[in-house]
């Protein structure tokens, strides 16, 4: 496993909050901070995502920051550029995945079937962005993974459909590193700039995660 996604997912949790309004993109990653989570993925499906994932990085360095829905080899570089400190993708793409490789920028591409689990492995990767996760079976599709995948330790990132009420389902597999919502922030929290109920939300996930 990578070293900086080893220690960016060390609690367990990676919530991908897209922002459309820069106003709230500081006060929710300082919401995070303060509710104890340091790690955030900023999806790349708005105009200001990328120039997120530099203010944030920029105001808060102990931060890890990471960009998602890298789709092309254009984006995967502009968000290098924007400093981010990892990428993830929803889909197994083989011209992103090697440009990452020969960046040497830490990735996370997305599977939902096992072939692309075994491809995206024979590519170089040992974390793989599950997704969307419910639709495909959630967490008793991981456990089925169990079984032939455990001889590699690949480790999954579900994204999709996961919440406080149901990650347990998740987290209790021992090939899950971590996992991955927007929950921690949503879009109604947001647009109401409710940045304390965003960092007690964080808080609560966290001593979930714990206990």
């Amino acid at each position: 496993m990578n070293e900086l996604l080893s220690k960016a997912l060390t609690q367990k949790i990676l919530p991908a909050i897209v922002f459309h309004d820069e106003e709230n993109v500081l006060p929710v990653a300082e919401a995070f901070l303060n509710g104890g989570l340091n790690v955030i993925e900023v999806p790349a499906r708005t105009p200001i995502a990328l120039n997120a994932v530099s203010a944030i990085r920029k105001k808060f360095p102990k931060m890890f920051v990471g960009a998602g829905t890298l789709l092309t080899t254009t984006l995967l570089n502009d968000a290098i550029n924007a400093g981010a400190q990892f990428g993830l993708s929803s889909s197994l793409n083989n011209k992103v995945c090697n440009e990452a490789r020969q960046k040497q920028f830490p990735f996370i591409p997305g599977v939902m079937t096992p072939s692309e689990i075994e491809l995206a492995y024979e590519l170089g990767y040992d974390i793989q962005k599950l997704f969307p996760a419910s639709q495909i079976g959630g967490a008793s599709f991981l456990k089925a993974m169990l079984g032939p995948y455990e001889q590699l330790n690949i480790q999954f990132i579900p994204m999709g459909g996961i919440n406080v009420s149901n990650m347990h389902e998740y987290h209790q597999l021992k090939n899950v590193v971590a996992v991955g919502g927007s929950w921690l922030a949503s879009q109604q929290m947001m647009k109401e700039k409710n940045y304390k109920e965003i960092e007690e939300t964080v808080r609560q996930a966290l001593q979930a995660i714990k206990h």
